[in-house]
């Protein structure tokens, strides 16, 4: 049963119990997806919602820049009241493989009628509903509710979500002779001074001096109280797999420590990791494609069960190492892009996917090419060379153990890039 995007926000901690609720009561009155209600409320951003939707899905994700501008030839693949209809924008075509913006990835039937319409497989990506409006009135002229360019107009305003306005600072208070406390407002005149008492006279040699009149400055008010800047928390995209997000759940933190953890990571303050000093040796030593390979299926061992890397060719994936080597060889392994699978999700992009196989016959093959069984916990980066993935580097996930941590995988992700194009440009000196 799939879980709830409220409880994989709440369970992560990235809303409180609190807010979701108040997104729910809203929902009830406004009506609406879950999602705008809460980012209406504002206290989470955009894209850290976004990838709450992906754990959810299993799918990659749809920016919104995706949607902004989109080729005419590519929306005219599927007609405007479909589109609506669906709920699906068309935003990128590679060969026959079409990549679509949902807000309900899993909706099989919407997927099927496109495909067969158009003729192409179908690359589903999550998409928030707010996108997917704000998308059909601009491309396909579709009347939306006026909620959705406004919410998004404030998104945009506010850096990725709605601002929320700061508390209200209350009034300095006077303190009076009676210790009564009177509200003071910034306009209002200055207190008239207190007249002087009459000097007391007594039978003495000198008079008493007059007792001099209250200065109206002599009091003053107590500074108002300061209200602490709420810390602010860079959460950095691809950190909020489902098991990540759960471990965070979990996890206790000492109270003197004051840490804020979102998807298994402290992210105040964010420490990022040096990479391994043996990895970043093997990769500058290496001098063939194999070189890398081992470098990198070294490190990935030390992280994952198993481990392999695929070749992205123009129309299909292919087998190319790992580790252990599979009994009967990667090398023979194939699947196209116009197969559902994690590679036709990830493709081209700088998403990665953390979490139980989904169940779709290209993944069941993945893992027996990599000599495992399903289901199991998997992880995946692309390997990406000017925005081209030129590489997949696939593994499954120990059992009983959790999950590499996001930045782990990206950063080797971006390793294997580099010593990539590092020896490429080792080869064009040496055929000088």
């Amino acid at each position: 049963m799939r879980r709830r995007i409220g409880e994989i926000l709440v369970g992560g901690k990235a809303v409180s119990a609190e807010l979701r609720d108040r997104a729910i009561a809203q929902q009830a009155r406004l009506r609406g997806r879950f999602c705008t209600n809460l980012l209406e409320l504002g206290g989470i951003r955009e894209d850290l919602l976004l990838r709450g939707l992906a754990v959810q899905h299993g799918v990659a994700t749809c920016s919104p820049a995706d949607l902004v501008e989109i080729r005419p030839d590519i929306l005219r693949l599927v007609p405007g009241k479909l589109a609506g209809s669906l709920f699906v924008i068309p935003f990128r075509r590679l060969g026959r493989n079409l990549s679509i913006a949902m807000r309900d990835p899993k909706d099989l039937p919407a997927l099927d009628e496109i495909s067969f319409l158009t003729g192409l497989a179908i690359s589903p990506f999550v998409a928030l509903d707010l996108r997917v409006q704000v998308a059909l009135a601009k491309h396909y002229g579709a009347t939306v509710d006026p909620r959705y360019p406004e919410l998004a107009a404030k998104i945009d305003a506010g850096g990725g979500m709605v601002a929320v306005a700061a508390p209200k600072t209350p009034k300095p208070f006077l303190r009076t002779s009676s210790a009564v406390l009177r509200p003071l407002s910034p306009d209002a005149a200055a207190p008239a001074p207190r007249p002087a008492p009459e000097p007391v006279r007594e039978e003495a040699p000198a008079p008493s001096p007059p007792v001099p009149p209250a200065r109206p400055d002599a009091v003053e008010p107590p500074a108002p109280p300061r209200v602490p800047n709420a810390p602010v928390v860079e959460i950095e995209l691809g950190e909020h797999e489902e098991r990540n997000l759960r471990s965070a759940a979990e996890a206790s933190t000492a109270p003197d420590e004051s840490t804020s953890a979102v998807g298994g990571e402290e992210t105040s303050p964010l420490v990022e990791e040096e990479a391994p000093a043996d990895l970043l040796a093997s990769l500058s030593r290496a001098e063939s494609r194999d070189d890398i390979a081992a470098a990198v299926l070294r490190e990935a061992s030390r992280l994952l069960q198993r481990a392999a890397l695929f070749i992205a060719q123009a129309d299909r994936v292919i087998g190319w190492a790992a580790v252990p080597e599979p009994p009967d060889g990667l090398r023979s392994f194939s699947v196209a892009f116009s197969e559902p699978s994690l590679f036709a999700s990830l493709r081209n992009t700088d998403g990665f996917y953390v979490g139980p196989c989904p169940d779709l016959p290209g993944n069941r093959r993945v893992l027996e090419a990599l000599g495992g069984a399903f289901p199991a916990v998997i992880a995946a980066v692309p390997v990406t060379l000017k925005g081209k993935s030129v590489l997949f580097l696939v593994g499954q996930v120990r059992p009983g153990e959790a999950p590499p941590k996001a930045m782990e995988l990206k950063r080797l992700g971006a390793l294997t890039a580099i010593a990539l194009e590092i020896l490429l440009l080792k080869n064009r000196l040496r055929s000088l």
